[in-house]
């Protein structure tokens, strides 16, 4: 015979109230986001192992079970099996609403994009990284942490409103020196790295030290995606109207020529760019534009100033280079100044944040040709505000915004004024 057993004790008010209280604790604590999803999810664990018996008499009273009658062990078994089934599909919906929650609160794609300009070129230390740092990088892009696509994509992927995978790097390479072709072309080629090298038309041909039309056919035969980088090369916020046709209209007819097509991408000579420059950008039809300022790529980025990491000797330490490869992107909106190029000195400076929770730790930091400026920061729950305490110097200025969210990410935000 199967062995029975007689209920001993008859859940009352005490059994409820305590399986109520230790419920709406577990709640709580999930939602303490501070204190970290795993210490979260661990204390849930444990409240769950000591209220389970608590859930047991709780279905016994619906069943009414508990009340004098005779159960049977299997019996008392299966409710207890029933119940563990039933936490564990309450935990998992729970974990999916917290996790859904916070992807909501921030941006879904991110890209890092690297922009380099000269290989190994010791006289010129502020365009230039050693050979050592290169290999580095490769060394550190060609593990599988990395996803690594070509910046059309990306950015194509991001104007679809597709999903990128999570590390998206691309790379890319301004003004066409000679040690791409010689350096890191070959290396980019063996290890299978898409790279976009933008090329000012002026200096092809013109300059012993940069390629030449063969050149630029040759990597453009290879793989390499060509992209536009002005035709003299200048400060463009300083010319008027027409200079800046003149410059895009020139490039545009020389590569037509050169290599039958005008590429989709543009980036800015020095990274500048002002309101007129990025209109007459998106009149000639190109796709996305890109500046000189650091920054994460992600949906809530300006299609038309998108920034890059610059690498050079100072800043192309491999531990830089893997901390920003993993950093993600800060969804920023309503961004004031309007325009990069400053008119009102010094400027005013405010964004709101799609995730208000970065507000709590965001540090932002602004740099000119005097180094650091002073400033205060302002925090009125997911807008935040910016006073500089002195007058920009005239020229580049950057705006460098880091937070670290309740997962443990960094996330970046950059962008760049000209005075």
């Amino acid at each position: 015979m199967i062995p029975i057993l007689r209920a001993v004790y008859e859940p009352g008010p005490v059994q409820i109230i305590s399986l109520f209280i230790l419920f709406l604790s577990s709640v709580f604590f999930c939602n303490l986001r501070k204190a970290g999803i795993m210490q979260s999810l661990t204390l849930l664990l444990f409240l769950l192992s000591i209220f389970i018996d608590d859930i047991i008499l709780f279905f016994s009273i619906i069943l009414k079970y508990g009340n004098g009658e005779i159960v049977s062990r299997n019996k008392i078994m299966e409710e207890q099996k029933k119940s563990h089934w039933f936490i564990i599909f309450s935990l998992l919906f729970y974990i999916t609403i917290i996790v859904s929650d916070a992807k909501a609160n921030n941006v879904k794609n991110s890209a890092v994009i690297f922009m380099y300009h000269k290989f190994g070129v010791s006289k010129y230390p502020t365009t230039s990284v050693t050979i050592e740092q290169f290999n580095n990088h490769v060394d550190e892009l060609t593990k599988q942490t990395y996803n690594l696509l070509p910046l059309e994509f990306i950015v194509d992927t991001i104007i679809n409103d597709g999903e990128l995978p999570e590390n998206t790097i691309g790379i890319s390479v301004d003004d066409a020196d000679r040690t791409f072709l010689e350096i890191a072309w070959p290396i980019y080629k063996e290890k299978k790295i898409p790279v976009t090298l933008f090329v000012n038309t002026g200096s092809i041909n013109n300059f012993a030290n940069n390629l030449n039309w063969d050149d630029i056919r040759k990597l453009k035969s290879e793989g390499v995606s060509i992209g536009a980088h002005s035709h003299s090369h200048p400060h463009m916020n300083d010319l008027s109207n027409d200079e800046m046709i003149e410059e895009i209209e020139k490039s545009n007819k020389i590569f037509l020529k050169e290599i039958g097509e005008i590429p989709n991408l543009f980036a800015y000579p020095y990274g500048e760019a002002n309101n007129v420059l990025i209109d007459l950008i998106k009149r000639y039809k190109f796709k996305v534009a890109f500046g000189q300022h650091s920054g994460v790529i992600n949906e809530t980025s300006n299609l038309y100033y998108l920034p890059r990491f610059s690498l050079n000797e100072k800043y192309g330490d491999l531990e830089r280079f893997r901390f920003i490869s993993k950093n993600k992107g800060m969804g920023v909106y309503d961004f004031v100044p309007k325009d990069t190029h400053i008119k009102e000195n010094p400027p005013y400076i405010g964004f709101s944040l799609l995730d208000e929770k970065l507000s709590e730790n965001i540090n932002c930091f602004i740099f000119d040709s005097n180094g650091s400026v002073d400033s205060e920061i302002f925090k009125f729950n997911e807008r935040i505000e910016i006073r500089l305490k002195r007058k920009i110097n005239k020229g580049r200025t950057r705006l460098n915004c880091t937070a670290k969210d309740y997962l443990g990410n960094w996330r970046w935000f950059g962008t760049q004024f000209y005075n």
